[in-house]
């Protein structure tokens, strides 16, 4: 019953929103920066049934489209924020608040989507949006051991993907969720555990089926982790076990940037500045703004993301943040679009200006990794959801 449940609710959640593109548009002038290190000066773009068609600097607008004249402005892909929580929150409602489980330590087949489907029609009132950031990563949260899978959406309110990954934590975050176990050995005997007891097939059910999907690379496992130790721990386990391993947060990154990139393992950085002060966690202690600089240094494929809940700063200056630390800027830009959809396992249709990809553009009044930067238009699946 319980999975007849979900399967209908997922099913509600996959449903077509809204009214798909009909007439094709045509967005002509800009500087096309493609999110693929390539720049198109005076380009255009031909957006059609919700997908890019045509892309370039002597592209023709088709006959009948709707011309949005961009002289003077850059485009870039619509942003993507690769860690939040967006759709809870206070502003969510009662109960909405946070996306973890109080109860049980580990949650492994338990989706956020579900979670989501009173939410998901609102995001469409995201600040975010408005920002240009199109597409979130939902995570469950950064207390459960193993909390489940985290969803994929667009802020207009359409589910990408209900299981983009399988998401967990230990560290100081988990040992003050949970009154046991005491110490992060304790955790990660109990993980370790767990996933051998998987590998004998030994864990029946749903659960048995998610972890099955994390030890054969079906989905990535997305360890929430802060301190260099926590952070070589993870490595340990993602080479054990063979498990296609993302780094979430990791301040601590920088200090063993040089074996994340030797496991060739990504990290979703972020957020640049969190408020520690004297006393604050001690997995704060190794944080700095320039930690996704250092990291994509040592060659490490990487993202940002905030953590947030669809207020407060976004993605997109977490970017501005990133590069006034180091990051350069074409890095920047594609650690919230082609990078970020890599390591989500959605680049063949997010993240890049390139023919075939979901029509999601964002115009902006001058370069976008800025300070100053405005966004003149969003654009989602080939509709202007904001303009100003």
């Amino acid at each position: 019953m319980r999975d007849t449940a979900r399967s209908v609710a997922v099913a509600l959640l996959l449903a077509p929103l809204g009214q798909a593109q009909t007439t094709p548009v045509a967005i002509r002038g800009a500087t096309l920066l493609t999110g693929a290190g390539e720049t198109i000066d005076s380009g255009t773009i031909v957006l059609e049934g919700g997908k890019i068609m045509a892309v370039g600097a002597d592209v023709l607008p088709p006959e009948g489209a709707a011309i949005i004249e961009a002289k003077g402005l850059y485009a870039t892909p619509g942003l993507i924020d690769a860690y939040s929580h967006v759709g809870f929150g206070a502003s969510a409602g009662p109960g909405r608040s946070t996306t973890w489980d109080r109860e049980t330590l580990m949650v492994p087949s338990r989706h956020i989507a579900e979670a989501l489907s009173d939410t998901l029609s609102n995001l469409g009132a995201s600040q975010w949006l408005r920002a240009g950031v199109t597409t979130a990563y939902v995570s469950p949260g950064g207390q459960n051991l193993v909390g489940g899978h985290g969803a994929l959406v667009k802020l207009t309110g359409k589910l990408i993907r209900s299981d983009a990954a399988v998401s967990g934590s230990f560290g100081e975050t988990t040992l003050d969720a949970f009154d046991t176990p005491t110490t992060r050995q304790g955790l990660i005997a109990i993980l370790r555990q767990t996933l051998v007891r998987a590998q004998e097939d030994a864990i029946e059910g749903e659960d048995g089926r998610t972890f099955a999907q994390i030890l054969t690379g079906e989905l990535p496992f997305r360890l929430f982790v802060n301190t260099p130790d926590d952070i070589m721990t993870s490595l340990r386990i993602g080479r054990e076990f063979g498990v296609d391993l993302v780094l979430d947060s990791a301040a601590g990154g920088h200090l063993v940037a040089e074996a994340i990139a030797a496991g060739n393992v990504p990290v979703v950085v972020g957020p640049a500045i969190i408020g520690i002060g004297d006393g604050g966690p001690y997995e704060g202690f190794a944080h700095t703004p320039s930690n996704a600089a250092s990291l994509h240094r040592a060659g490490v494929r990487i993202a940002l993301g905030t953590g947030g809940y669809g207020t407060g700063r976004s993605v997109a200056m977490e970017a501005v943040v990133a590069k006034s630390h180091g990051l350069p800027e074409e890095a920047a830009l594609t650690a919230v679009t082609s990078d970020a959809a890599a390591i989500l396992g959605v680049g063949d249709r997010l993240g890049t200006l390139a023919t075939g990809m979901d029509a999601d553009v964002v115009l902006w009044d001058v370069r976008p990794i800025s300070t100053w930067a405005r966004t003149k238009r969003v654009i989602v699946d080939g509709e202007t959801v904001f303009e100003r």
